[in-house]
């Protein structure tokens, strides 16, 4: 199973390659790296779920924007009528936009937490998809590490180590 090493991690074993007595003993050709958002992007199940979560994030967002609009209209009326309002009817009317503010509030929240699980969800069973794949690739290579080029703090790499393209096309093939 691969795992997204932490920053921390990366950087003690980017640091072990620069010494001489550790590149001496690992041959470079073992290392390999990925591209996961190149992977996400570029492969047809990645593409669907990005469709996907771009879809519900356009729908969220134009909810919201109904909504938002929905109480700017509210406060208008608010500010038209209380004027011409007893100051009881004033406070009634004060206690209902507020009311309609939190429950915006709230909204809001919620649609931006479906679009955040809905992408942990899309990331976790991606992840469970790809990582048999880089484990395949991995082994046919001979590769001792794989580092994930967007989560690693590596300064410089080439791409000829890089899996991410064989990854898709392998990914693509599978079902």
């Amino acid at each position: 199973m691969f795992r997204i090493a932490h920053h921390g991690t990366v950087a003690a074993i980017v640091a072990a390659f620069t010494t001489t007595a550790f590149a001496q003993t690992v041959d470079a050709d073992r290392v390999g790296a990925i591209r996961l958002t190149y992977v996400a992007s570029h492969s047809k199940a990645g593409k669907a779920a990005l469709a996907q979560l771009e879809e519900l994030r356009r729908k969220k967002s134009i909810e919201v924007q109904s909504k938002g609009a929905e109480l700017q209209k509210q406060e208008a009326q608010l500010k038209q009528q209380s004027a011409a309002m007893s100051p009881r009817a004033v406070a009634d009317l004060q206690r209902a936009f507020e009311k309609s503010r939190v429950d915006f509030d709230r909204f809001q929240q919620d649609a931006q937490a479906e679009v955040e699980a809905m992408r942990t969800k899309f990331d976790t069973e991606f992840q469970a998809r790809v990582a048999p794949i880089v484990d395949a690739v991995s082994k046919e290579k001979g590769l001792h590490f794989v580092f994930g080029i967007e989560q690693a703090a590596i300064v410089w790499w080439s791409p000829a180590v890089d899996i991410s393209d064989e990854v898709v096309k392998r990914l693509d093939a599978s079902k």
